[in-house]
């Protein structure tokens, strides 16, 4: 407290009526006593102590009224000096307050350059009653992204500050959002401390998360292009939602978008329903991979089957996607599935046009026997690939294992993190696999079957980002190329 006693005077409009003098020193007592007044209304008087003279510079006063009291409905006099000039916007009827009214106030309370994206403003009168003029930005910094709660929207009630960066009137995810929120149902007398205890706070927090999403989901449908704006710089925290926020998770599930083996671009304008709406009628699942980029995974040998069959594939390359998927799990009753991982039913028998192993069963087996001797522990198993088309070999996660772009999260957090063994599948009708067939057939021990099988398992680590020891990798392909060159020579001579 800044005072070491305060006096209040106060006098009824009443016809002879007394007035009344209140004292107190803030210990926990007061006095009241008649007094003579002969002015109508309430004068208060403040006795600062000495550590806060500060409050008696006007510029000082000035910035606590326009702070806590500039958009009251009546005029704030410092001298003969009316400071609070604004009017409180949020109040009115949308069809009162232009669009450059919109965009002044923001700047006003953000301290913003440019206007925001786009502002939601609406009135709600039952069951609890409270205005709202809301703001999506432009874009988002690092310090919301990482944040753990909103820190941007100011609570009034009856057009005085409450809170002005209250913490409780929106879920974690939308934490982006800016602008202030007044009820009349809140007392003036709550303290700032005792708002997040506050019943009402919820039921408005629980009716401005709702008004919100709907406002997100209306420009999803009607303004495609603003949308994807707001997709590029808030998508990760509606995502965050899926695994935050169970109660409102169908209506966060169609803001979804994603980019997809069908895109022309990497622009993420695919949403779960135009994923089923393009499904094959035969087809019970919604195929997924994660990766670093889209880029990234065009290149991983697990997509060939899919793009051969003409099946999409949901593109995920934000880190938060393995934590959203595994609380989303389905959508409209169907599972997504990582195609990635060993259990896609789909792969099977398939009218794609793919190269017949002249392998026998039993050349099958000594090959997959010594991948599986050359790599001891470091795959979980090997087998014969029903989802390669083009490339001799993959890496596959185990049913419900970590992705990679799981483990390398993990990695990233704990250097001493060790990821669970894949599965490697191997295309028995690629030509390095029959020519290595071949060889293995002559000459078990020859030195080139062991280095061929390394770089292999190493190409598909790669593949999947997880390689550790790229040194390795390039002594070995430089050895290769010693080879192939003296080969190419030979030809020659």
């Amino acid at each position: 407290m800044v005072a070491e006693r305060v006096e209040l005077i106060t006098r009824s409009w009443q016809v002879d009526s007394k007035a009344w003098q209140w004292t107190s020193e803030g210990g926990g007592q007061y006095e009241l006593s008649p007094v003579d007044y002969n002015h109508r209304g309430t004068k208060i008087t403040v006795f600062l102590k000495e550590d806060a003279k500060e409050f008696c510079s006007e510029w000082r006063l000035e910035s606590i009224i326009k702070k806590y009291s500039n958009y009251l409905p009546f005029p704030v006099k410092l001298k003969d000096k009316t400071i609070n000039q604004v009017k409180a916007i949020w109040t009115q009827s949308k069809s009162e307050v232009k669009a450059d009214e919109y965009t002044e106030f923001y700047k006003q309370i953000t301290h913003a350059q440019n206007g925001a994206l786009h502002h939601l403003h609406f009135n709600v009168d039952a069951p609890i009653q409270y205005h709202a003029l809301l703001y999506l930005p432009e874009s988002i910094g690092n310090e919301v992204l990482y944040a753990r709660e909103s820190k941007d929207v100011a609570l009034y009630a009856q057009k005085v500050l409450i809170q002005s960066g209250n913490t409780h009137l929106f879920p974690s995810y939308l934490r982006f959002i800016q602008g202030v929120v007044d009820s009349e149902d809140i007392p003036l007398n709550v303290s700032r401390e005792s708002v997040q205890k506050n019943a009402l706070i919820e039921k408005i927090k629980n009716s401005l998360t709702l008004r919100v999403l709907k406002e997100l989901q209306f420009l999803a449908d009607q303004n495609v292009e603003k949308y994807g704006k707001f997709w590029q710089q808030y998508g990760t925290l509606i995502k965050e939602g899926i695994s935050a926020d169970f109660k409102n998770k169908n209506r966060l599930m169609e803001l979804l978008r994603f980019n997809s083996s069908v895109s022309e671009n990497s622009s993420p304008e695919v949403s779960l329903k135009d994923y089923v709406g393009r499904m094959r009628e035969e087809q019970k699942d919604i195929f997924y991979v994660t990766g670093g980029s889209r880029e990234a995974i065009l290149h991983n040998p697990n997509l060939e089957y899919f793009r051969k069959q003409s099946l999409e594939v949901l593109f995920m390359t934000d880190q938060i996607d393995d934590f959203m998927v595994a609380d989303l799990r389905e959508y409209e009753g169907k599972k997504l599935k990582n195609i990635s991982q060993e259990d896609i039913d789909e792969i099977g028998e398939s009218d794609i046009s793919v190269p017949e192993s002249s392998l026998s069963k039993e050349e099958k087996n000594d090959i997959i026997a010594f991948f599986e001797k050359e790599l001891k522990d470091r795959v979980s198993g090997v087998s014969d690939s029903k989802r390669l088309v083009e490339s001799p070999c993959s890496l596959v996660t185990p049913k419900d294992g970590m992705t990679a772009q799981m483990e390398k999260m993990m990695k990233m957090m704990d250097q001493k993190f060790k990821g669970e063994k894949r599965n490697m599948e191997v295309n028995m009708s690629h030509p390095i696999i029959q020519n290595l067939s071949e060889i293995l057939q002559k000459d078990k021990k020859h030195p080139f079957l062991k280095d061929s099988v390394e770089q292999l398992y190493e190409n598909s680590m790669l593949v999947e980002g997880l390689l550790e020891d790229p040194v390795q990798v390039l002594s070995r392909f430089q050895k290769f190329m010693e080879s192939a060159s003296a080969y190419e020579l030979e030809k020659l001579s």
